[in-house]
């Protein structure tokens, strides 16, 4: 929790910091003094002010930011005194900063590199779809819809782009099998109806029988209190067999936990800080809701993994790529729940944020990096839409000026205000609600 609620902290901090930087080096750019940059809003706890005569604070509530320029003075340095291309720059130069953060950050994270999971397939399910097409465990995927993929998460992200923003539900699978021949199988999303409205591309995979091959079971996650963090057990640990049996995959672990009766279970863990094996004896504790038992613990695969770098030039071309396909998947996502074609369920608050931020956290450096990136596309996405009080909002203004050639009437700009903050207060609401709904289960 605490790791969620920093991690969460940091990531709003320094996003709106960098979005704001954006505004505030084009508005000096261009002549405008500025008087306040504020990282929060409500009473300041930090201030200081620079030799411009701009004051720097941090104040009371982190959520969010805003950058005070001079306005309705007769002066150059008042920023309604600017012609229209220097307002429209100062503006844009916000969710632009969001941008490059992404560009930058997705391109060192492809320098740098980092290990990504094979495209090699588990055992399907009993009775799932993966299974009747005959998908075999071993099987190695090699191209999607005739695109070639590098890895497991590249073949999730083809996915992601290919369900969330273009509503596809039919794809090919040109896969490899064990004995090195190769055939096609084509994976039909219809055939898995009813799915839940917030189902990620992940969940979906899973109910279809789709997963990476499993070589063992990792501890993802220690409850505080539980068993689990009783006997010593660390983000992870690698669980190698229960009551002498051996585990492969997650669900062998679950199966036995839950049948215990909570009778003590005999473990044997390889740690991974010595990499040494550890006994362990746990007694699992009854779950909250009374149903089976549990240790306290989450779990995930253990993946084969390859090394995935690229070049400086490859890794600029990378960044790049990588920050416009999200920013298209954004906007496609968004303009198919105006349309009804993507449920809203889809969309995210801070409790989910938060959740995130901490999850990414634990996984380490590179994986809230890649977070962080996310979230500045995101937040650079927002602010462009044209809703009044966002930065995109000042845009639809300055547009209506640039064609009727003087602004709209301050009338007209209260009301469009007015509309923004009851949009956004819907779209926060929502957000809210989803995160709640996850959180407890409804």
């Amino acid at each position: 929790m605490l790791t969620s609620v920093f991690a969460f902290l940091v990531a709003v901090g320094l996003l709106v910091f960098i979005h704001e930087l954006g505004h505030y080096l084009a508005a000096r750019s261009v002549g405008v003094h500025v008087q306040r940059f504020s990282i929060g809003f409500g009473r300041p706890l930090i201030t200081r002010r620079d030799k411009n005569g701009c004051d720097w604070v941090v104040a009371l509530v982190p959520l969010g930011g805003y950058v005070q320029m001079t306005e309705n003075e007769d002066s150059s340095r008042s920023f309604d005194r600017k012609p229209l291309w220097a307002r429209a720059w100062v503006v844009v130069a916000g969710p632009l900063a969001n941008f490059v953060f992404a560009v930058v950050a997705f391109t060192c994270l492809a320098i740098v590199g980092r290990p990504e999971p094979v495209a090699i397939f588990d055992q399907p399910g009993e009775q799932s779809v993966a299974q009747r097409l005959g998908l075999q465990k071993g099987a190695t995927l090699l191209a999607l819809s005739g695109d070639p993929v590098r890895s497991y998460s590249d073949f999730r992200w083809k996915m992601t782009q290919s369900y969330i923003g273009q509503g596809q539900s039919r794809f090919d699978l040109l896969v490899r099998s064990a004995n090195g021949s190769e055939r096609t199988i084509t994976l039909d999303f219809e055939a898995l109806q009813p799915l839940a409205q917030d189902a990620s591309i992940d969940d979906i995979l899973l109910k279809a029988g789709i997963r990476p091959q499993s070589n063992g079971v990792l501890v993802t996650s220690v409850l505080s209190g539980s068993p689990a963090e009783q006997a010593g057990l660390q983000i992870g640990d690698q669980f190698l067999s229960v009551s002498s049996i051996p585990v492969t995959e997650p669900q062998d672990l679950q199966r036995f936990v839950a049948s215990s009766r909570g009778q003590a279970v005999d473990l044997v863990v390889r740690r991974q800080a010595s990499g040494q094996q550890e006994r362990l004896v746990i007694q699992p504790q009854a779950a909250p809701d009374g149903l089976g038992y549990r240790l306290g613990v989450g779990i995930g695969p253990s993946l084969q993994t390859q090394w995935v770098q690229y070049g400086p030039i490859q890794g600029i071309e990378r960044g790049i790529q990588r920050t416009a396909e999200l920013s298209v998947l954004s906007l496609r996502a968004l303009g198919r729940m105006v349309t009804g074609d993507l449920s809203w369920r889809q969309m995210s608050g801070p409790v989910g944020i938060a959740g995130a931020a901490g999850q990414s956290a634990e996984l380490g450096f590179i994986a809230f990096v890649s977070f962080l990136a996310l979230i500045s596309i995101s937040i650079g996405v927002l602010n462009l839409l044209p809703i009044p009080m966002l930065d995109g909002g000042h845009l639809m203004y300055y547009a209506f000026e640039f064609v009727r050639g003087q602004p709209l009437s301050a009338q007209a700009q209260q009301a469009g205000q007015r509309l923004g903050l009851v949009l956004i207060a819907l779209l926060t609401s929502l957000a809210l609600v989803n995160d709640m709904s996850r959180l407890f289960g409804f």
